[in-house]
């Protein structure tokens, strides 16, 4: 190893445990947990700059709620395989004023929520079993990135070496998602897994359908809000407007394309103007895709869930099936692969839309066939033709009606008594 990679590994160990202080001796009760003073200790303590509080909002005083969520909902019972309960607690961080970690980070709200925690205040969580409390900070100070005096050599090392400080606070971050709880609590035992966050019933069509259809209802009663949505994305399933245009919540209404793509990606109406997600709590403001210069282009119903959503997280959602690895193949050449909330409500509506076409199928061809039957049988038919059919329909009676001959029968079984 040569001794530019040495000094700089030691500068990151040096950086990092500044910034942990003293996490080495008790992780579970350094700075990091916040039991005795939940509200003002952070992780850089009392070493870091004025620049590494930036994100550090006064906080405010919430005894109450915290003690009501944990004595009258399931946020303060141990309940790891109750989906209800993990909503709940996932429920507590959907405030982006309140929760600034990102989703795409594996200390991300469902992370925390799936152990047990609930947020209470700003980037801090709250166990109702074992009542500690964590405050997660991830600012980094850049006077903490340079080390007994020794500058940092330029900007591209100063970026790998907060990249890298990053990502150790977030692994020492991760441990304490299990061990900041107390030694007793059943949540460092145990928590939810990954299936808690799976949206049930997708795989059945009907109950896919009727979900379906409640949140597109939601959606339209107010259609003149509904702005330009994205299509849905390009995929396997070669899933295209075109299905959804055949797709009919009514037989007499006409389709809102938009709407019901929105539907299809989870999507349902929270207030006016204003759309939500019940899986991650995302909400949404239409008025920000609508206008002659709206601020986003095009609503994409599936891109704006947080990344551990299961209606976009395949990982989330946790469900395998089967699908054909090309258009038109035969069930012999199915591979089984993990699939989002969203594919499996659009291969609903494809079932449904392939049943209505085969069922429409029939219908011409039981009345060919009646046609045809009659033409045999009509004025252009020979004599013979004609002498011939009764023949055989005075035979089809006669088989038909011999089961219920009650004299035959009777007359037989005399002749076997006697």
């Amino acid at each position: 190893m040569s001794y530019a990679i040495e000094t700089k590994k030691r500068k990151f160990d040096r950086t990092l445990e500044a910034l942990t202080s003293a996490a080495a001796n008790s992780p579970s009760r350094t700075s990091l947990n916040l039991r005795n003073n939940p509200s003002t200790t952070s992780l850089t303590a009392d070493d870091a700059s004025d620049g590494s509080k930036r994100r550090r909002i006064a906080p405010t005083s919430r005894p109450t709620v915290t003690t009501s969520a944990s004595t009258t909902s399931l946020v303060g019972h141990y309940l790891p395989t109750s989906r209800s309960a993990f909503l709940e607690r996932l429920e507590t961080f959907r405030h982006v004023t309140q929760w600034h970690v990102p989703s795409t980070d594996p200390i991300n709200a469902a992370a925390w929520a799936k152990r047990g925690w609930v947020c209470v205040d700003t980037d801090t969580v709250f166990c109702g079993s074992c009542r500690e409390r964590v405050h997660i900070d991830l600012s980094i100070d850049s006077e903490l990135l340079k080390t007994s005096g020794n500058e940092v050599g330029n900007d591209e090392d100063d970026f790998e070496m907060a990249a890298e400080v990053y990502h150790g606070v977030v692994r020492r971050y991760q441990e304490n998602i299990i061990l900041a709880h107390s030694e007793s609590c059943l949540w460092r035992k145990r928590g939810s897994d990954s299936s808690i966050q799976r949206i049930e019933g997708l795989l059945n069509t009907n109950t896919a359908l009727s979900a379906l259809r409640t949140r597109y209802e939601s959606l339209v009663t107010r259609a003149d809000e509904i702005p330009n949505v994205a299509p849905l994305p390009s995929n396997d399933f070669s899933a295209n407007g075109r299905e959804l245009r055949l797709f009919q919540t009514e037989p007499s209404d006409e389709i809102n394309i938009n709407a019901l793509t929105l539907a299809v990606c989870g999507w349902h109406r929270k207030s006016d103007d204003v759309i939500e997600c019940r899986h991650c709590f995302r909400s949404l403001g239409l008025w920000l895709y609508r206008g002659s210069t709206p601020t986003i282009e095009q609503l994409d119903g599936v891109d704006n869930h947080l990344e551990y959503c299961p209606w976009k997280s395949v990982e989330a959602q946790d469900t395998e099936i089967a699908i054909p690895k090309h258009k038109n193949e035969q069930e012999s050449d199915q591979i089984k692969r993990r699939v989002s909330g969203w594919m499996l409500v659009y291969l609903a509506i494809v079932r449904e839309n392939t049943r209505k076409r085969a069922h429409e199928a029939t219908i011409p061809s039981v009345l060919s066939e009646t046609d045809a039957s009659t033409a045999s049988g009509g004025s252009d038919a020979t004599p013979e033709q004609r002498e011939k059919k009764m023949r055989d329909l005075l035979k089809r009676i006669k088989e038909i009606k011999k089961p219920f001959n009650v004299k035959a029968l009777l007359r037989r079984k005399e002749k076997g008594q006697a």
